[in-house]
């Protein structure tokens, strides 16, 4: 059974805390990504970040990215994880059916391989909301947080005085828990013609 998740609901008035693994020395950024997302084309205008509902969803997202198959190799990795807090205003629900059909995008998309169908929604949602809440593709059950727009972080006691301020902190640095890496949802293999032409 695969871990369950532990986060505010997402009905819950306020703010929300979600996590994020990164190497770099900061959790958020203003530039456009360098690489496509999911949830955004390399060289978009607007900034998109990528967070999690749990520590869990976290670390699944990274051994997902990284193609981790073994607790040895799980042994050696020393990745920072960061929280933060953000408010729940202005954040698109696409778990709801309603979302889906706006926007054009099924529950099935948003875990595929092919992340067309969700870049092509996020040109829209940019322009609607702040972000949207979308289902975990690394882990059944767990919910991401996808953040449209530059954010700073300041530190994890101050009030924000910013809409682009976030209070945040680097909560370890670690490895992923024991026992979550058989819970992983994979990538799809590629197929043998698609071998071919990669070899």
């Amino acid at each position: 059974m695969a871990p369950e998740q532990v986060a505010l609901p997402l009905s819950a008035r306020g703010s929300l805390s979600i996590f994020r693994y990164t190497d770099y020395d900061v959790p958020f950024w203003a530039r456009p990504n360098s690489r496509s997302g999911r949830w955004n084309v390399a060289g978009d205008d607007v900034a998109t970040q990528y967070w999690c509902m749990t520590p869990d969803g976290a670390w699944a997202e990274l051994i997902r990215a990284k193609e981790l198959n073994s607790e040895a190799e799980l042994d050696m990795v020393r990745m920072p994880l960061w929280v933060c807090r953000i408010p729940t205003m202005l954040l698109t629900d696409m778990l709801h059916a309603e979302a889906q059909e706006t926007y054009g995008v099924s529950l099935e998309q948003m875990i595929g391989d092919d992340w067309a169908p969700c870049q092509a929604a996020a040109a829209e949602l940019r322009r609607r909301c702040r972000g949207v809440i979308t289902p975990n593709a690394a882990l059944d059950g767990h919910t991401n947080i996808t953040l449209f727009g530059a954010r700073r972080a300041i530190d994890w006691r101050a009030k924000p005085a910013l809409g682009s301020t976030v209070p945040a902190a680097r909560t370890a640095v670690g490895r992923p828990p024991p026992g979550l890496l058989p819970h992983v949802r994979r990538r799809a293999p590629p197929g043998p013609q698609a071998q071919l032409f990669d070899s």
